[in-house]
């Protein structure tokens, strides 16, 4: 037996450390709450009625009453009650050979909770399969007593899964439905005391499928509960060894015609089996049902055709979907006051989510909402865990914790296939996906960065404030009868299959082979900052076994909620919590038929964080909770302000409200206006900063040929011919407007938009960069001795390797009406490294731009190091300088390079980002390189750096920088990465070999499985006799002595990262969690919302994983607002107006139509270019920085605002290429404009000047002689 520790209790948690920006938004959404409720009330459409004394009392909104609340000072967690403590003796049991001829058996049976003989004390219902079903009333003080018999549930001879307690006649007592497996729903009417008639024979609940989960709700609207009954099959016919489908013609098309000799029109094989595209079929489930209720506890069939249930494009759905489904939940998604519908299905049965339209009909979600599912989803449940008035929510899938099982099993690398440049296509992967709600029907997924993907083989997750911080945690229940994902078992029966003809109990009896899989139940305690750490020991929720069913009750009315689970072959498990932290327990009194308030929203301000609930009935995979919430109330900030938004739209609040106490409020009679209900705030309405000018690029779309890089390195992590592309902004005409270039994959045009002075574009023809030979890569305008006006474009040397094309193409430039004429004047030589990033600077400040090439990554070669070049200016053109490249001749593979002036001293340093690598800079020295990597505090920092951009983040006038990577929310995220290259095998290919340090022992393991990796390195397959052997191995023992020829780099650092320059060094600060999301790529610097300080755009995404892996989507383009100190604020797609579903790279920034506001370009990987028009900033000074003497901008030189009060601004540098690839604007512009006195420069050498700006100026141009224009 688990007992509970007896230490102090621990500490409560504060608010999340979020930064300013999140905190603002979570104080807005207070605020428009409280403003909400009030009005209201106001209004006369909710009560409002001081709270009750201390001694509690019946009040207009209802009653309270003090909890009796015992602290002993243990620790938070749970206690098992054993069964001969509270006399809960039920086991659901399965018999063997029950479970090896029907499988679905094994999927388990229920548990419900709720108060059925009205004493005010919360009972238990156990669903049971070969037993009957068991019904313990609560006695107080932890005793239960059995009346399932006497009741009438007791149900004999029925294979019982699924069970809720809920009132479905609206007489106030709640009402028992149960699924069974072949005999239909059952619906038993209680009389108030606990006794139940069974009326399902004449409830409308006919049918005879595979019911599994209920879930009620009031769809639409009219005061009673309605029925969706998720269903699965009553058997499968992955039962039948000798299975015999016959296959026709049926009007054209190929379809399954008989089963074992029967036609398909038999009502229990309709849909049911599916011919596969590429040959073979799949077996698919039955379809769910929804039921209405007429508000008297009889329900009427909806059928999914008709119209009640529409596409994604609107259309009524032609057939019902034939799922695997085991549980779906009721709540309200998009906080529209209806109760939306999310259906977890099994197997190849892709998750549904249904939006209810306000009228009890439901509409397919677009697939852009939700990006991925999990493969094989078990359970749901919804929470705001962010605290933001959005709901979030988990859906468990099977994902092994360990690495032992998740290279036995083998769904553990189970990823959809994925289209080619499809970023609006729903995939399923083979883990629990945690989603994050970002409002307008869109969720980001998140579970590796949360550290929930892995769950063992879970069934149920639900989000419960175990220690009553107001963070709500997760439990997950888990295990299996047997472990049918053992490859190693199921090799041996697929090899006996061959060798005999089976007969079906033969075939089914191997199945004792698979070895158990009882696995401990899940706890992760939430940090408060949307991660989880697993405490399922501390909490003594880790107990062993097969755990199914899960429901939630206040058994010891304390207000806490405890824990009831049905365990499958073992007893049912009853788990007290033991939380000490004050709280707020609540139920709800509904006017109606809905007399449990269900589908009403429930919120407490003024408590440790914003807390807000939904009353929910059914739900839980099998289960249904008590009707009650509970709310964290401790520590307070401010007045407890509890307040509900009713299913009907009617409102209560109760302030202030008191710690340790229940509230039960009763519904009021009226109810508000059209289109007010709802607790949370809603989409924030008006302008937003950006506006989508894509328009103007009259369909620009970035060409990208599919390429198949895993032929030449099938062990490669990710495809490295879908990195592209750049942009860069340059005035290419010089008319004064900055115009628009963009790079081009393989076979692709460059893009050329002239800009028109109109604040439009025209398209240029440029033959001389059409039908790329491969992938352009950076790309950097410039202005050459004599102002002759100059590209530098990167072509990469990796799709298709040649030795004689040119790395780089530098070539005269000039506008013809409609073409770009181009005059290549010199190339740079190839190497065996293909390219990417370009950036140009004075290195020995003798006026001219010198150049930089970053080696990317030689093809084949992947990740060897490569040699990136440093190019001398000169009369004649560039020329290789030696001395400063040997440096550079083995340093990794670089993602993005800068010249930047970090030390002040008026010489351009160089910045690079690698991958696999740390940010290395070298620092100019009269003209000569010397690396500073350690000394300015970046060593030890080694990661999948992408990108690099500078600014003046917290005004102090030094350049700092922001740093792009790879997130924390992919597998690796959140350790240590390894890499293992080279000719492992002697056979002439470059091997790659992907690890990692296991947490906890630090020993090397592989990422492949034995058959990816066997295939790649088939010396590995003659090494290990199976699957089981392979898991246990390090990847030491697993090459053996190849080993030796192996070259290794690691990688530990994936947080995107804001360096701030100290003068000597830097100090690292991760960008919000929101920049950790998804991968960056472009980053552009401005001042976007004028108000003086720097803001960063961040580009997001990358899909070309490996195919075992998930595509990484959780971004839609970031704008971080700056605070001025080094501080930045993640501002919503609602109100930046930026949301770009797609493979963000370049992005530029640049005030292209000459309004003072900074505009910005994103381009994407086989995906439109996106434009964004700022229309809502404070217009700025536009300044233009040039050199007279040499004909050119000022690159290197930077420039600070002074305002009139002597105080300085953040200083911004003209630089020639940055960010992911890219070159931003060569104008700068400063916000707080009209308060802008002068600006103070240094100039390219380190001179300094200050010069005045007149006053209502919205735009100067300067030079370092003084002159202003």
């Amino acid at each position: 037996m688990l007992m509970r520790s007896a230490d102090s209790l621990s500490p409560v948690r504060g608010p999340s450390p979020l930064g300013h920006g999140l905190q603002s938004l979570i104080a807005h959404t207070r605020l428009l709450f409280a403003l909400a409720c009030l009005a209201a009330c106001a209004a006369g459409r909710g009560s409002t009625t001081p709270a009750p004394p201390p001694g509690g009392a019946t009040q207009a909104w209802g009653r309270s009453r003090p909890l009796l609340v015992e602290r002993s000072g243990a620790r938070e967690g749970f206690t098992l009650m054993a069964g001969s403590r509270t006399g809960v003796q039920f086991t659901n049991q399965i018999s063997v050979e029950r479970s090896l001829t029907n499988h679905v058996l094994l999927n388990g049976s229920g548990v419900a909770c709720g108060d059925v003989d009205g004493d005010g004390r919360v009972d238990i219902f156990f669903c049971g399969i070969d037993g009957d079903n068991a019904l313990y009333l609560n006695q107080g003080d932890w005793k239960f007593r059995e009346v399932a018999a006497e009741a009438g549930v007791a149900c004999p001879g029925l294979d019982c899964t699924g069970a809720a307690l809920a009132d479905v006649d609206g007489d106030g007592d709640l009402d028992l439905l149960i699924g069974t497996l072949g005999q239909g729903i059952r619906l038993f009417l209680n009389d108030g005391k606990g006794r139940f008639t069974d009326v399902s024979a004449t409830s409308g609940l006919g049918g005879r499928g595979g019911n599994m989960s209920l879930a009620l709700a009031d769809i639409d609207g009219d005061g009673d509960l309605d029925l969706y009954v998720v269903n699965y099959r009553t058997s499968t016919m992955r039962d039948s060894f000798n299975l015999r489908l016959k296959v026709g013609m049926v009007d054209g098309h190929r379809e399954v015609t008989h089963v074992d000799g029967r036609p398909v029109t038999e009502p229990d094989l309709a849909g049911r089996f599916s011919l596969l595209p590429g040959g073979g079929f799949v077996e698919n489930g039955e379809a769910d049902q929804l039921f209405k209720n007429d508000g008297h506890g009889h329900f009427t069939l909806v059928p999914f055709t008709g119209g009640a249930f529409l596409d994604e494009s609107g259309r009524p759905l032609a057939s019902p979907p034939y799922d695997w489904g085991l549980s779906a939940m009721f709540r309200d998604l998009n906080a529209d006051g209806s109760p939306d519908l999310y259906v977890c299905n099994d197997l190849q049965s892709p998750d549904r989510v249904w939006i209810n339209r306000g009228d009890g009909t439901f509409r397919a979600l677009a697939p852009i909402g939700l990006r991925e599912t999990s493969w094989f989803s078990m359970g749901v449940d919804v929470a705001d865990l962010d605290h933001d008035g959005r709901y979030d929510f988990m859906v468990a899938d099977m994902l092994a914790r360990d690495h032992r099982h998740r290279q036995t099993q083998d769904n553990a690398m189970r990823v959809s296939p994925r289209p080619f440049a499809s970023p609006g296509e729903r995939l399923q992967t083979a883990r629990s996906t945690l989603f994050l709600g970002r409002g307008g029907e869109e969720w980001a997924e998140v579970a590796w960065f949360a550290g929930v993907a892995a769950t063992d083989w879970a069934w149920c997750p639900v989000f419960l404030d175990v220690d009553l911080d107001g963070h709500e945690d997760l439990l997950l229940t888990t295990g299996f009868e047997r472990d049918v994902q053992d490859m190693d078992v199921a090799r041996e029966i697929e090899a006996e299959r061959r060798q005999r003809r089976l007969s079906d109990r033969e075939g089914l009896r191997l199945r004792l082979r698979f070895p158990p899989l009882a696995q401990p139940n899940l706890a992760f305690r939430n940090r408060g900052d949307l991660t989880f750490e697993e405490i399922g020991h501390k909490w003594g929720f880790d107990l062993e076994g097969v755990s199914q069913g899960i429901a939630l009750a206040d058994l010891d009315g304390d207000g806490d909620l405890d824990v009831v689970l049905n365990n499958l072959n073992s007893p049912a498990t009853l788990l007290r919590n033991d939380a000490q932290a004050p709280r707020i327990a609540v139920r709800l009194r509904g006017r109606g038929g809905n007399t449990q308030g269900i589908g009403s929203e429930l919120a407490l301000t003024g408590g440790p964080v914003f807390q807000h609930q939904e009353m929910v009935a059914g739900g839980r995979y099998l289960s249904s909770d008590d009707p009650a919430r509970t709310f964290a109330a401790s520590p307070v900030h401010g007045v407890l302000e509890l307040a509900v938004s009713w299913r009907s739209g009617a409102r209560s609040r109760i302030s202030p409200v008191e710690p340790d106490h229940l509230y039960e409020i009763t519904e009021p009679d009226s109810t508000p206006e059209s289109g007010t209900r709802g607790l949370r705030p809603p989409p924030m309405a008006g302008r937003t900063l950006f506006e989508s000018a894509d328009a103007l690029l009259h369909g620009h779309l970035h060409p990208e040929v599919e390429f198949d890089d895993f032929e030449r390195q099938p062990l490669l992590p990710r495809r490295l011919s879908q990195l592209g592309p750049a942009v860069a902004w340059f005035d290419l005409d010089g008319d004064g407007w900055e115009d628009l270039i963009l790079g081009a994959g393989r076979g692709g045009d460059l893009g050329v938009l002239r800009n028109d002075g109109k604040g439009g574009f025209t398209r240029l023809e440029c033959p001389a960069f059409s039908k790329a030979p491969d992938d352009l890569v950076g790309i950097v305008g410039f202005v050459a001795p004599g102002n002759l006006r100059r590209v530098a474009v990167g072509v990469a040397n990796y799709e298709s390797p040649s030795t004689n094309r040119p790395a780089l193409l530098l070539a005269d430039i000039a506008v013809k009406e409609t073409r770009l004429e181009v005059r290549v004047v010199q190339t740079l030589p190839p190497g065996p490294e293909s390219i990417g990033p370009v950036a140009m600077g004075d290195l020995n400040l003798d006026g001219q731009l010198d150049l930089f090439t970053g080696g990317r990554v030689a093809a084949g070669r992947y990740p060897e190091a490569v040699a990136s070049k440093l190019w001398r200016a000169t009369p004649g053109g560039f020329i290789p300088d030696a001395e400063n490249s040997r440096l550079l001749e083995r340093v990794g593979m670089v993602s993005a390079a800068l010249f930047g002036d970090f030390n002040g001293d008026g010489a351009p340093d160089l910045l690079l980002a690698l991958e696999w690598g740390e940010l290395r800079l070298y620092v100019n020295e009269g003209g000569r390189l010397r690396e500073a990597t350690a000394g300015w505090g970046l060593s030890g920092r080694p990661g999948w750096w992408t990108s690099i951009a500078t600014g003046d983040f917290n005004g102090d006038g030094r350049l700092d920088f922001v740093a792009g990577n790879w997130g924390v929310n992919h597998v690796g995220g959140h350790g240590t990465e390894r890499v293992l290259f080279g000719d492992l095998d002697g056979n002439g290919t470059f091997d790659v070999v992907s690890a990692y340090d296991e947490p906890g022992t630090g020993r090397l393991l592989p990422r492949a499985t034995f058959d990816r990796l066997g295939e790649a390195l088939p010396f590995i397959r003659s090494r290990f006799q199976g699957y089981g052997e392979y898991a246990q191995a390090t990847l030491e023992q697993i090459l053996g002595e190849e080993i030796r020829a192996a070259a290794r780099l690691s990688a530990s650092s994936f947080e995107s990262t804001l360096f701030l320059n100290t003068g000597s060094s830097f100090r690292a600060v991760a960008l919000p969690r929101e920049a950790q999301l998804a991968p960056a790529f472009g980053l552009a610097v401005a001042d976007f919302d004028g108000d003086g300080d720097l803001d960063l755009f961040v580009a997001q995404n990358f899909f070309a994983t490996e195919p075992h892996t998930d595509r990484l989507d959780a971004g839609r383009g970031l704008l971080l607002l700056g605070d001025g100190v080094g501080g930045f604020r993640p501002v919503d797609a609602m109100e930046s107006g930026i949301r770009i579903h797609g493979e963000q790279r370049g992005a530029g920034a640049a005030d292209f139509d000459h309004d003072g506001r900074v505009d910005l370009v994103v381009a994407q990987n086989a995906g439109p270019t996106r434009l964004y028009r700022n229309t809502g900033a404070a217009p700025g000074l536009r300044v233009r920085v040039q050199l007279a003497s040499a004909g050119r901008d000022a690159i290197g030189a930077l420039v600070r605002p002074v305002y009139a009060t002597g105080v300085l601004g953040p200083a911004q540098e003209l630089q020639a290429g940055g960010g992911y690839w890219s070159q931003q604007s060569g104008t700068l512009v400063f916000g707080r404009r009209d308060l802008i006195s002068s600006l103070w420069i240094r100039w390219p050498g380190g001179a300094t000047s200050t010069i005045k700006v007149p006053g209502g100026t919205a735009e100067i141009v300067v030079d370092e002689h003084g002159q202003v224009r």
